[in-house]
């Protein structure tokens, strides 16, 4: 049994770029190749692990494409006979009514699950599914109880609530392997930021996901593996925070006994940052800064800005800074090939 897992696509509008649509359409060319390469691997499930949208409040007209994009996507893979199971993600941004639209779209082999449930599934591979959305605060701290009580408590408060459900579930399903997708942060991960607490994040904890043969993950914008708990990244770049990451989707293989895991990395748009000192300002100054090397010289000049979502930092003196022509500099970046210049920013 092969299952392909991905998460974090962020179907959306008004991204960043060239036009209101660009990035748009980079995450459809993205996951429109992400689905023919499932296929191609012979997956028989893909597990969607939250967050397939990019905002909750958006216009219908924005809301219809993005709905529409995703079950073009849907589609495609069901037509290949295989089976998905989704989960909402935050819900901040991840609207849980577009999910709820699909449901109603009845889907053949789609199953979309809203609120913690889990499923024996039978059939040619038989196996246990456990499905945890993201978590609403707003919902768990508005009910009488939790009223009043200080973040941290809440916090903890949802965090073991979390794991009860997990393990509760574990416990009532029958079938191996044993899966369990969710939309958190795990304990264990690398998550990029400093201070989850802070945030006031709900955690899925090293005990919630005992038991488990599997646990796929979504949130976490970085691919990484902790034993068996994998989050895949997100399989387009969204935005300069995504800058250093590796973008794509896990194939997880079952052979009876144990899952074997591999990342397949996905052709998504670079952004690349560069940063300039008072010498390269002064190149930039006097129109030697020249950006169209090839792939050969990279190693000396940096990641080329062909094709790429750049943009410049850089530090100088308020004299140079006077001096500076963006606009002359920014033209030189487009005429090497860049795909979109976001800024040119002093320090």
């Amino acid at each position: 049994m092969k299952i392909g897992h991905v998460a974090d696509i962020h179907w959306g509008l008004g991204y960043s770029g060239p036009n209101p649509t660009a990035r748009f359409e980079d995450i459809c060319r993205t996951m429109d190749w992400t689905a023919d390469r499932m296929i191609a691997e012979g997956c028989d499930i893909v597990i969607v692990a939250g967050d397939m949208f990019r905002k909750a409040d958006i216009a219908l007209e924005k809301a219809s494409k993005e709905i529409r994009a995703c079950t073009a996507w849907l589609r495609k893979l069901t037509s290949a006979g295989i089976e998905i199971f989704i989960i909402s993600g935050t819900p901040s941004h991840d609207p849980i009514s577009a999910y709820e639209l699909l449901k109603d779209y009845q889907l053949p082999k789609v199953t979309i699950a809203t609120e913690p449930i889990w499923y024996d599934h039978d059939g040619e591979y038989g196996f246990s599914i456990v499905c945890v959305p993201g978590m609403d605060r707003s919902n768990f701290v508005s009910k009488e109880e939790y009223r009043g009580l200080p973040a941290h408590v809440v916090h903890q408060m949802m965090t073991d609530h979390i794991t009860e459900t997990c393990q509760e579930f574990r416990r009532e399903s029958n079938y191996s392997p044993s899966i369990l997708v969710g939309h958190f942060t795990y304990d264990l991960a690398d998550t990029g930021f400093e201070d989850v607490l802070m945030q006031q994040e709900a955690i899925l904890t090293t005990e919630a996901v005992v038991g488990y043969d599997l646990v796929a993950l979504g949130h976490i914008h970085r691919s990484q593996q902790n034993g068996n708990v994998f989050y895949p990244g997100p399989p387009e770049r969204l935005s300069f925070n995504d800058e250093n990451i590796n973008t794509g989707f896990l194939i997880h293989e079952w052979d009876g006994q144990k899952f074997d895991s591999r990342f397949i990395d996905t052709p998504a748009r670079r952004f690349v940052t560069y940063k300039l000192d008072e010498f390269g300002v002064k190149m930039a100054i006097e129109g030697s800064l020249c950006w169209d090397w090839g792939e050969d010289d990279e190693e000396d000049h940096g990641p080329r800005p062909k094709d790429a979502v750049v943009r410049i930092h850089y530090t100088c003196s308020e004299e140079l800074n006077r001096q500076l022509n963006r606009r002359t500099l920014e033209k030189s970046l487009y005429d090497a090939g860049a795909y979109y210049v976001s800024e040119i920013k002093g320090d």
